[in-house]
């Protein structure tokens, strides 16, 4: 597979020495015009189950583990295909500067870093082609979640209305998570057992069993294999149909079951803290974006920008060469604008190299995941609470409460429309 063909030469340029011969081994699963190994699956098994161990949470059992993993692979693997298919890609050097946040992490620089995952049996290879396989499916979600999630401006003005109290508090909550799938298509019998199998499983934590260790085992949603672990979340960002179910929580609690589009939820509060008021530094900006596909490679893609900048620095307007020749529709239509955007609003890098940049300075061509961009900062202020704030995280409070059913949803209809076949049956796998 073209990923992992990628993946191996980064790592065989870091690890000098490393065996580029492997031994043919057993098939698992066929994934469209992919491959699962038997080797592959135990090695991700080595590696997620170093994570669990690392967590602290107790180990399932094995077949449980390898089949919960085995999923999450399929699913990866069909969301690497799409990637391809539609020039999805991520900045070259990603998954280096993750390896390299990892290491200084746990203080130690890169290579040091290396040498202590293959000390635990793991083969910095696989970790490699599993932190990639991590970042570039994160990405695959974040752009289809804008293109499946649309908040009206009605709907912020209505949520404004009913609940502006509910954006003004910085209050942050811990949660772990566990969703067992159900479709509108199901018969009401089959629902109602559904609903019942997770108020059982609220009923065990109530009793004592770990949360995260049920999730392992029991959860179908994307973050099973982390212990349903959500992170912290302010008010604001917390799925709208559970939001007042969770506010309600004492650390150490779970919720009853509560239902969405993707099935039945239960969330855990592992921690809470109140938080305090801080300020906004927002930037105005304007890009054009040149997107690569089979007719335009990465070299014409720099040097179309290139020549771009050169006309902007001579004189041409920036707004009528983005109306003109960025790829991004929707900002193509301003002049490229972005209009004011907060931290965490942007694609990283894009942020990175925005944040460099001073007023009305143009940045040299660089390339995200998108494609190749030059931007423009054009202002920069420092807010507190403004109205446009307030709509902002209206919006994302609106658009985060719909996401994670409309990516499960999504998944799960490209699961059933794919050609994955199981080899168990006929190899005893």
């Amino acid at each position: 597979m073209v990923t992992l063909i990628r993946c191996t030469a980064v790592v065989l340029a870091l690890s000098a020495g490393a065996a580029t011969a492997e031994l043919l081994d057993q098939v698992v699963v066929v994934v469209e015009e992919d491959i699962i190994t038997q080797s592959e699956l135990e090695e991700r098994v080595r590696i997620i189950g170093k994570q669990i161990q690392q967590g602290g949470m107790p180990m399932p059992p094995q077949s449980q583990l390898m089949a919960q993993v085995l999923e999450y692979m399929v699913v990866a693997r069909l969301q690497i295909q799409f990637a391809e298919k539609r020039g999805i890609s991520l900045p070259p050097d990603a998954v280096l500067k993750e390896i390299q946040t990892m290491a200084s992490r746990n203080g130690m620089d890169p290579r040091q870093f290396q040498r202590q995952i293959e000390r635990e049996g793991i083969r910095f290879e696989s970790f490699y082609s599993y932190l990639y396989e991590q970042l570039l499916t994160q990405h695959v979600q974040q752009i289809e979640s804008r293109r499946l999630v649309r908040v009206t401006e009605d709907e912020i003005n209505n949520f404004l209305r009913l609940h502006a109290d509910r954006l003004q508090t910085d209050n942050r909550y811990r949660l772990n998570h566990i969703l067992v799938t159900a479709s509108r298509q199901m018969t009401l019998e089959e629902q109602m057992q559904i609903q019942a199998k997770v108020q059982a499983l609220a009923g065990r934590v109530r009793g004592g069993e770990g949360f995260s260790s049920l999730a392992l085992t029991e959860s179908d949603g994307r973050n099973a294999l982390s212990g349903g672990d959500l992170g912290w979340r302010v008010e604001a960002e917390l799925p709208s149909f559970a939001a007042d179910a969770i506010v309600k929580l004492e650390i150490g609690e779970v919720t009853d079951p509560l239902r969405s589009p993707s099935g039945f939820h239960l969330f855990y509060l592992a921690d809470k803290e109140g938080g305090e008021q801080v300020m906004v530094n927002q930037t105005r900006s304007r890009h054009i974006l040149i997107r690569t596909n089979a007719l335009v490679d990465n070299r014409e893609a720099l040097a179309q920008l290139d020549t771009l900048k050169d006309r902007i620095e001579g004189g041409d307007h920036f707004e009528d060469l983005a109306r003109s020749r960025s790829d991004d529709i929707a900002s193509a239509a301003d002049g490229g604008n972005l209009g004011w955007t907060s931290p965490g609003m942007l694609d990283p890098y894009f942020e990175e190299q925005m944040n460099r940049l001073e007023i009305n300075e143009i940045s040299e061509p660089f390339q995200t995941s998108f494609g190749w961009h030059i931007v423009q900062v054009l202002e920069r202020r420092r807010v507190d609470e403004t109205e446009s704030t307030l709509r902002t995280r209206a919006l994302n409070h609106l658009a985060r409460s719909r996401v994670n059913d409309e990516i499960e949803i999504w998944l799960r209809r490209m699961l059933n429309n794919s050609y994955v076949r199981y080899m168990n049956e006929e190899q005893g796998v």
